[in-house]
């Protein structure tokens, strides 16, 4: 079944949330590493597209969690002319 609200053990805010490929955990295949609020979840993703999926979901997610004056200029790729 579906959880219900109630289950609800906490929240955690996106804020200066940390997401990456788990590279270094090797129990298991297609690891994401999240650092949350002090905390750090290790999730499993069924392939390696879903990996880059997540990864790309949890930066863009951070990315616009904080204000407007505290977000830093976006990274993106850079490309020789």
């Amino acid at each position: 079944p579906p959880p219900s609200p109630s289950d609800l053990v906490k929240a955690y805010s996106l804020n200066h949330a940390e997401s990456g490929l788990g590279s270094d955990y090797h129990k298991r295949r297609n690891v994401i590493r999240v650092r949350v609020d002090g905390e750090q979840f290790l999730l499993q993703a069924a392939d390696v597209a879903s990996v880059v999926d997540w990864i790309e979901g949890f930066q863009a997610a951070a990315n616009i969690s904080l204000d407007l004056d505290e977000r830093p200029m976006p990274k993106g790729p850079m490309f020789p002319r």
